[in-house]
């Protein structure tokens, strides 16, 4: 049915390129954060601030550049807030109460995110520098959430030891 919008549930699908993956990635993420939401999340005003910046991140590499370097200064203040409560050193398992395992799967999605951005560019897209700096950070930011809604719930990080590193 070509030109039926009924059976278009997204004009761009049928790109070659990863752009389309981009955007597809990062409306799964802004997804997750919003399921975090509803779940009656403790950092309710951080984690909207991180699903505005992820919808802005999707339209910034096919459309007009929509994060800025305040954004990303925000996104440190909130990262530092986060991470100067917590002194976890090596890796963790990611589990714990049911909002921390949430931003686990939040931050592996922004990972994606941010390994897509630089598959793109290494396809020769040009992607401005500030969206891998986004990208990087709303994991790092996502991390410590996972951190801070455990420590709110008395959890006890479970270290990992790993036999390859």
């Amino acid at each position: 049915m070509n030109g039926n919008f009924d059976f278009i549930a997204y004009p761009f699908l049928n790109d070659k390129n990863k752009m389309v993956d981009h955007e597809i990635l990062t409306d799964k993420l802004s997804s997750t954060l919003g399921h975090i939401i509803s779940m009656g999340t403790p950092l309710e005003k951080e984690t909207w601030w991180l699903m505005d910046k992820v919808l802005h991140l999707n339209g910034s590499l096919r459309g007009k550049l929509a994060i800025s370097l305040d954004d990303l200064r925000d996104g440190q203040t909130i990262y530092h807030v986060l991470k100067d409560r917590h002194k976890v050193a090596g890796f963790i398992y990611p589990v714990g109460n049911r909002l921390a395992t949430q931003y686990h799967i939040a931050r592996c999605e922004a990972k994606i995110v941010t390994r897509n951005l630089y598959l793109i560019q290494q396809s020769g897209i040009i992607v401005p520098e500030i969206l891998l700096d986004i990208s990087n950070l709303m994991a790092n930011i996502l991390f410590v959430m996972s951190l801070e809604v455990n420590r709110l719930e008395g959890f006890e990080e479970i270290p990992f030891e790993s036999r390859s590193y």
